[in-house]
């Protein structure tokens, strides 16, 4: 089956049911390959396993950085610039023309039931995963019906003219639905280049209700709803798209074939097409899709291949390291083997608690294998926290690796280190940005092909007067040019207006830059105004140049487009015709006289003013000298209090230190006192001592010798 569909040919002479069955065939057969790596990286990128239960342990980088990179490419709603495609100063009609069409495309951006801002967001998440992303645009009108009542006489519709003609309806209200379309949904003929395309298509889902409404009864009903919502879509493992839905739905293709400028709308089960009608929209480009964003193509085929592909090596690698980490950090554990014949050993860690003593059988045996180290042997952790440490190094080398191929700095991340100057912050900022402006610039030439595809069928379909409604444009100071312009956006055959997106609207806002922006425009702006009024006195017939030139450099501020208008008309007042300013002698003599007076008023006026100033001058240097002497007094009287201050300080101090002086002799003649006391204490004491020694002696002396007589 797989060859036949390769080698499958369409000859021109099918029947358009089986040609388009064998275009779609073969369309989806060249995107297989990447609907089977597309769903993979999805799964991949939302981590589609069971946590609790999987054997490995992935280190998810990819997720944190598309999530990184869809932050910095789109973070907020675009700003399109509008403008004609020769940017004439003078040509105010082609201005408020652009305006109109710039107003009208970006009134609905904010309005939560557009789907422009979540259209933007999937597909830019769409182009970093899967990596194909797609929009497709959609008009809507409301109508409701409309009684002409028929009245006699001349006018246009009698009874039975508004018979014939049948409900007559009008316009109230239309839009232009721009909506996301999945990956898998959006399909093209093979080709080399984008530009080489046959046809596009898409898949719509529609229910029974809405085939019957759209096709009629006969074909609604024979239409087989075929679209299985259990497991998702084709090459979708279940659970990359929902699987529980209770409606049954049929799979139509809607396919835009730019060969025949016509729409087909096919099913699969039918035998004939749904439906076929001539261009509806009759856009220049006429698919009503930009082209899709496309990621890794080559000039050989328009498959894409998801980024993920471009370095899986390196994914694969990171999560063989981190699920060895895990593993090793699992095995991180105080575990070991001991004697089984010592159950003691067990229970020290089991039942051990502070101070606690096991008692161990036959000690003595135990004694001689040596104790508890020849009883037990430890896993050696040493070796486990090497390998972790070693396979941590290596894991921050694959991060460098991918950060480097995917163009994600530090910068990028909100990572920094405490190290680095400024200026080499500034630098990665700077590279970082040139890394990633391929996706910014992507994004931007998508949203820009969204806008302008929007404006072309607003032109061309929608009534003028909601085209003004909605673009606001009578509060912009243009109401001479809005019929006008009006009248050129609906007389132009092609669609000749240039729509850009800069990247730099739909990334993070950057305040103090606009702020700086506007600050540089009134600075320019004011410094030559200033100076434009002598330059048109002195050359009147220099007078549409130096306009013409403040036109060009107000055309350069992109913040100035909405004053645009007011800027023109006060330049234009400044132009004035040299033939009418011939002067005239009367009104030239009239004009010196008032002059004169207006001259002698003026100097009037400043002797007055002068010599009130002199007045108030003179009052002024007389309270000044006045506050100049009170200041002296004061100062002198401040003087005169501190030296006196200062006196009774010191003769206090005298007094201090004379009383403590007088303290002090006090204490030191009691200490005197007391010692020479003591002195004479210790003086008697000594001197009765010896006399009662004396008395001693001599008593002695005198018994020796009485006893030296009586012998």
């Amino acid at each position: 089956m797989a060859n036949e569909i390769a080698t499958i040919t369409i000859p021109s002479e099918l029947d358009p049911h089986e040609r388009w069955a064998g275009e779609i065939i073969a369309a989806e057969k060249e995107l297989e390959k990447f609907y089977k790596r597309a769903n993979t990286v999805t799964k991949r990128y939302i981590d589609e396993r069971d946590t609790m239960t999987a054997p490995s342990k992935w280190f998810n980088i990819f997720y944190a950085n598309a999530n990184i990179l869809q932050s910095a490419i789109y973070a907020q709603l675009p700003k399109p610039a509008v403008s004609r495609k020769y940017t004439d100063y003078n040509d105010e009609v082609g201005r408020v023309a652009a305006l109109i069409i710039e107003r009208a495309i970006t009134q609905d951006l904010d309005d939560p039931t557009d789907n422009f801002d979540s259209c933007m967001r999937n597909a830019v998440q769409d182009r970093l995963v899967p990596g194909l992303a797609a929009a497709w645009l959609r008009l809507e009108t409301d109508t409701e019906e409309i009684s002409i009542p028929p009245t006699p006489g001349n006018d246009v519709y009698g009874a039975d003219d508004l018979k014939e003609l049948g409900p007559q309806y009008q316009i109230t209200d239309q839009r232009i639905c721009v909506d996301y379309i999945f990956w898998q949904d959006f399909i093209w003929s093979p080709c080399r280049v984008w530009e080489e395309r046959r046809w596009v298509g898409r898949k719509a889902y529609m229910t029974r209700e809405e085939l019957i409404e759209r096709f009629g009864e006969e074909k609604g009903k024979a239409c087989p709803l075929n679209f299985v919502a259990s497991g998702g879509m084709k090459y979708a493992d279940q659970g990359s798209t929902p699987k529980e839905d209770i409606l049954k739905k049929a799979v139509v293709y809607e396919i835009w074939d730019r060969t025949t400028r016509k729409v087909i709308w096919y099913s699969k089960g039918m035998t004939s097409l749904l439906d076929e009608r001539d261009d509806p929209l009759g856009l220049k480009g006429f698919d009503p899709c930009p082209k899709p964003m496309l990621a890794n193509t080559s000039t050989s085929n328009t498959t894409p291949r998801p980024d993920y592909y471009m370095i899986q090596d390196q994914y694969v690698e990171l999560d063989t390291i981190n699920n060895r980490i895990s593993m090793l950090i699992q095995a991180c554990k105080v575990v070991g083997v001991y004697d089984k014949g010592q159950p003691a050993i067990a229970r020290m860690l089991k039942e051990g608690f502070d101070n606690d003593l096991i008692p161990a059988d036959n000690w003595a045996m135990f004694a001689e294998k040596g104790g508890i180290k020849g009883q037990i042997d430890w896993l050696p952790l040493e070796v486990v926290v090497v390998a972790i440490r070693e396979l941590n190094g290596a894991r921050e080398v694959i991060k460098g690796q991918i950060y480097e191929l995917t163009g994600i700095a530090d910068i990028v991340r909100g990572a920094s280190k405490a190290s680095e100057t400024l200026g080499a912050q500034q630098i990665k900022a700077q590279f970082a940005s040139v890394r990633i402006k391929k996706l910014q610039d992507e994004v931007a030439r998508f949203a820009s092909e969204i806008m302008r595809i929007k404006a072309e069928i607003m032109i061309k379909h929608f009534d003028p007067q909601l085209i003004i409604k909605k673009s606001n444009i009578m509060v912009t100071g243009n109401d001479e040019y809005i019929e006008p312009a009006m009248q050129l956006l609906s007389s132009e055959a092609d669609f000749e207006w240039r729509i850009q997106v800069n990247a730099d609207t739909m990334s993070q806002a950057d305040y103090a830059m606009e702020k700086q922006d506007r600050i540089d425009f009134m600075t320019a702006f004011s410094g030559f105004m200033q100076q434009l009024p002598p330059l048109l006195e002195a050359s009147p017939e220099a007078a549409p140049v130096l306009v013409g030139l403040v036109k060009w450099t107000v055309a350069g501020f992109r913040g100035a487009r909405d004053i645009e208008g007011m800027l023109d008309k006060a330049l234009d007042g400044l132009i004035k015709n040299p033939q009418e300013q011939k002067p005239d002698p009367e009104a030239e003599k009239a004009k010196a006289e008032q002059q004169m007076q207006q001259q002698e008023f003026q100097m009037k006026q400043q002797e007055a003013q002068a010599k009130a100033q002199a007045e108030q001058a003179k009052a002024q240097l007389e309270m000044q000298k006045m506050q100049a002497e009170m200041q002296l007094e004061q100062q002198k009287m401040q003087m005169e209090m501190a030296a006196e201050n200062q006196r009774l300080a010191m003769e206090q101090q005298k007094m201090q230190l004379e009383m403590q002086m007088e303290k002090q002799r006090q204490e030191m003649e009691l200490y005197f006192e007391r010692e020479m006391g003591q002195l004479k204490l210790t003086n008697a004491e000594a001197l009765a001592e010896v006399k009662l020694e004396t008395a001693r002696a001599q008593k002695a002396q005198v018994q020796s010798g009485s006893n030296s007589s009586n012998s």
